[in-house]
């Protein structure tokens, strides 16, 4: 179905010059070519087209994600595929990204609209001051909630456009449904992987993480998402815009809200988000989705969702770690590969047990900077119920905190 060999850049741009031509007539003009960058191995193209009367569009975005030979990692396009499909089928007040003008699985190209020139948030919020910081999470929450209100029940016509390209393409359909479990089961994992590195998590705290992993894919709270809210893939420009979907889906909503306070997951920032920031960004987001689930209003109701939903991210950052990806993650979900903890080159050894390398640090700070979140999070409420959360949290990200 796929060749194993990659395209140049030319030849990516000729057969998007193609896929353009069979849909919309005409013979557009490829030039001023821009290189994008993109993430893993991803070629990410801008070029300028002729308009037609068709397309009018004066410039393109180009996607080729060459075959890695990983089929887990290589089926994310067909996801992809299928999520901008949806998402160019919404109103524009409603879209959280650009809109797919043509695709070809089988040579992994994509052609989309170009959003124009903006900074990406992790840029914005890096170089920002405090009071512009505000302002930019406060946009994100309410394009967020746009995004979560605008898309609450509309999962089956996502559903039906998923089923059908998998019935083109039925070699993917396994490792849809693998990708999926997986990134289920990797949150009672990583409480595994915790527990054989000495750090037992409280009752409470594995009540909330069960709980993450059962709403996850089901429950009432939940609409399109492009679940990986890295604030590279996250545009400022008259608007927010959301970019890589090769994870999206339908999921609880709950989860991005503690992504972002968790500050991004699997990405590092100088500046974390601050509980001030947290708080401004929960608000602008409860704005838009209050009205289709009223039950948001309800704080105490909220604040255990958010809770739970960042156990759910904390534990399964936890686990990508440790498995170094998501091949490792299936393996271990699959039961193809075992939790053994070595206390000399863990990477949640203590912090005085010895010499850590460079990346191990990267990992380590990470994670810190996730579980922190958690703790500062979770002890807002002030409960009993709460303060176990928190002070396990604070116990983990110590650990990681020691030497990194």
């Amino acid at each position: 179905m796929n060749s194993e060999e990659s395209l140049s850049q030319d030849e990516v741009i000729k057969v998007a010059a193609e896929l353009l031509m069979s849909r919309y007539g005409g013979e557009p003009d490829m030039t001023a070519v821009e290189d994008l960058g993109g993430s893993g191995h991803a070629l990410v193209l801008r070029v300028r087209i002729s308009p037609s009367a068709f397309l009018p569009q004066r410039s393109v975005v180009i996607k080729y994600s060459p075959v890695t030979g990983h089929a887990i990692d290589d089926a994310a396009l067909l996801r992809e595929v299928v999520a901008y499909q949806f998402t160019t089928s919404l109103s524009e007040d409603v879209r959280p990204g650009p809109v797919l003008l043509a695709h070809d699985l089988d040579r992994r190209i994509l052609v989309l609209s170009d959003l124009g020139e903006g900074d990406t948030l992790a840029d914005t919020l890096m170089s920002a001051k405090d009071e512009e910081r505000l302002k930019v999470v406060r946009s994100l929450g309410t394009a967020l909630g746009q995004m979560h209100s605008g898309t609450a029940g509309r999962e089956q016509d996502y559903d039906r456009l998923l089923h059908r390209l998998l019935r083109q393409y039925p070699d993917y359909a396994e490792h849809q449904a693998l990708r999926d479990e997986s990134l289920q089961r990797s949150i009672l994992i990583g409480r595994d992987i915790l527990r054989e590195a000495g750090l037992e998590a409280p009752e409470h705290f594995v009540r909330l993480a069960e709980h993450a992993t059962s709403t996850l894919r089901s429950g009432s709270n939940r609409a399109f998402t492009p679940f990986d809210l890295s604030p590279d893939n996250i545009v400022i420009s008259q608007r927010v815009f959301f970019l890589d979907y090769e994870w999206a889906g339908f999921r609880n909503v709950g989860f991005d809200v503690a992504c972002v306070i968790a500050g991004f997951p699997q990405f590092l920032f100088s500046r974390p988000i601050s509980n001030e920031e947290a708080d401004a960004f929960i608000n602008a987001w409860v704005r838009q989705v209050v009205e289709v689930w009223p039950r948001f209003g309800d704080s105490d109701y909220l604040h255990e969702l958010i809770v739970a939903s960042l156990i759910g991210w904390a534990l399964s950052s936890v686990t990508t770690m440790y498995a170094g990806g998501i091949e490792g993650v299936v393996a271990l979900a699959r039961g193809e590969a075992e939790i053994n903890h070595d206390s000399q080159h863990s990477l949640l050894r203590p912090g005085d047990s010895g010499h850590f390398e460079p990346e191990e640090l990267l990992i380590r700070r990470d994670l810190y900077e996730t579980f922190e979140a958690l703790a500062r999070y979770a002890g807002q409420c002030g409960s009993a119920v709460c303060t176990p959360v928190a002070e396990f949290g604070t116990t983990v990200a110590q650990r990681l905190h020691d030497k990194s």
